[in-house]
């Protein structure tokens, strides 16, 4: 493994230092938002209460950091101390989480962009951020300053791996998935000393040997790809387990060119934090050929019943509920239309829903404790996908590695595009609400102890809602598409509430301006 640090390309990049605050939290009382879903659990659930069913209704911006990018902007924020930090493609940027002003920015520009998705997020440990890059490096930043720790480059970009999904720090490592479903990259979870960069371990999520490496075919002229993962992750502290989601197998709609269940393709899989061995692992749909990844983290909870799960949505339009150790399966809840899937694909066009881009894209299903409640954001969006020659299938460097003659389809502009929410009763799996909007749902869902739900909408929305019964208590326009995380915290004794927002994606059809995060707070000092 090659650790440097990138004189050429990272030493002569602006970074602004630091001026005049604290990383640690300050003052008794304050609540961070430390990981990219809130905890180790990524069930998004927030404790605060000031801010509640009664009173969300008269919150005001209070500040807007404007983000002099424009791109499909994902990032989910992450508080420590009173400082907020967020990703781009080329940037980390580090800002007052309360009035929005810029503290530092570290940039880079990674050699390839690959296709459509940015990166995540970062994870934060012991005064370090840590981050992917679109080239495949993982990088540890001082979290003070921006200054680069060290650079390991990870994964093979020349091979269409790359990173989207933010880490996750823990036990002196950072643990991390690459992406590259779609550009015949394979999937790659590998662990990383926090103080060195040293690879510690490495899972593969396309099986290559043994009982599971017979799941593909085993022609040397075909091409083994897949299982990238595009979100985030979940992990057990206690048992020390750490829960990935995968995505698709490659060629994305091909599926007599890879026969079997191309294994661990769609699946969450459950592996030895420390070592990296394979737990265990649950595999939604078996040679897709829908491209319905699980590209949002499980998450980890206690249900009101006392079971141990794991919850899971996936891009095939279903909700699942797991045992812990993914054996079983509680329940399959569908979130969205489900039409058309066992049709074969053909060279004329096959219409399937959800489509490409859903179901449940990259922010997955919350649960909320007090509710024992889980919540979804869902597109509801058909999908016609022509075959390809896939006669002459063959992988280029740095292009889609999918079989298709459209690459991720059509839309007929006479199919509405839908989207929903959904809340889901934890044990038995039924629906107890669904709020129904025309326009797809991608934003992160963040339930509180307040009695809240809280997320936005690609027309520009930023909704709350009463997370027992689905009403809307506010919605307020914001102009742009949102389509990032919503978190909340509280710093000197206020509340505040940070949203994503801004996103420019070819994908899900949206226009936008300059990304931007907007912080709320109720009225007052």
């Amino acid at each position: 493994m090659n650790v440097f640090h990138r004189a050429g390309a990272i030493g002569t990049l602006l970074c602004l230092t630091l001026t005049g605050a604290a990383i640690a939290a300050d003052q008794p009382g304050d609540t961070v938002w430390p990981r990219f879903n809130g905890e180790y659990d990524a069930t998004r659930f927030s404790p605060l209460t000031q801010i509640d069913a009664k009173n969300v209704g008269t919150m005001v911006e209070v500040a807007r950091f404007k983000i002099p990018e424009t791109l499909s902007f994902q990032c989910g924020p992450v508080i420590v101390g009173d400082t907020m930090y967020i990703t781009t493609v080329t940037s980390t940027y580090a800002i007052d989480a309360r009035t929005g002003e810029q503290r530092w920015v570290r940039k880079i520009e990674p050699k390839t962009r690959m296709i459509g998705t940015p990166v995540r997020g970062v994870a934060y440990a012991d005064g370090r951020l840590f981050r992917g890059t679109m080239d495949g490096h993982v990088l540890a930043l001082d979290a003070k300053t921006g200054a680069v720790a060290w650079d390991v480059e990870s994964v093979d970009y020349k091979a269409g791996e790359y990173y989207t999904a933010a880490p996750v720090a823990w036990n002196g490592m950072v643990i991390i998935g690459n992406s590259g479903s779609d550009m015949g990259g394979i999937g790659h979870i590998r662990a990383f000393d926090a103080q060195t960069g040293k690879r510690l371990w490495n899972f593969d999520t396309v099986a290559l040997e043994g009982e599971a490496g017979k799941s593909w075919p085993d022609d040397p002229n075909k091409i083994r790809a897949g299982g990238g993962m595009y979100s985030s992750f979940a992990l057990d502290p206690e048992a020390g387990l750490f829960y990935s989601p995968t995505g698709n197998p490659g060629p994305d709609f091909v599926m007599d060119y890879r026969k079997g269940d191309n294994l661990y393709t769609c699946s969450v899989v459950v592996l030895d934090a420390k070592t990296g061995t394979l737990k265990g692992y649950h595999q939604f749909v078996k040679n897709d050929f829908h491209d319905w990844d699980v590209a949002a983290s499980p998450i980890l909870f206690t249900s009101r019943a006392g079971r141990s799960m794991v919850a899971a949505a996936s891009k095939n339009g279903y909700l699942y509920g797991l045992s812990r150790d993914l054996s079983e399966v509680f329940f399959k809840t569908p979130v969205t239309r489900i039409e058309n899937v066992d049709a074969p694909l053909t060279k004329e066009g096959t219409r399937f829903l959800p489509g490409t881009q859903g179901g449940t894209n990259w922010y997955g299903a919350s649960y909320s404790p007090p509710l024992n409640m889980l919540f979804v954001p869902a597109i509801d969006w058909a999908t016609t996908i022509k075959l390809g020659d896939t006669d002459t299938l063959m992988k280029e460097p740095l292009k889609p590695f999918i079989g298709s003659a459209n690459e991720f389809g059509d839309q007929d502009p006479k199919d509405q595009r839908f989207g929903h929410v959904t809340a889901v009763d934890a044990d038995s799996g039924k629906v107890v609400w669904k709020y129904d909007t025309d326009t797809p749902m991608v934003a992160a869902l963040t339930p509180t102890a307040g009695g809240l739900l809280l997320t936005g909408d690609t027309k520009g929305n930023f909704l709350a809602f009463d997370a027992a019964k689905g009403d809307v208590l506010l919605k307020k326009d914001l102009h742009d598409p949102i389509g990032g995380g919503i978190v909340t915290y509280i710093l000197g004794g206020r509340q505040y509430i940070a949203v994503a927002g801004g996103m420019k994606n070819p994908i899900v059809q949206t226009e936008s301006g300059p990304a931007w995060i907007a912080i709320f707070a109720l009225p007052g000092k």
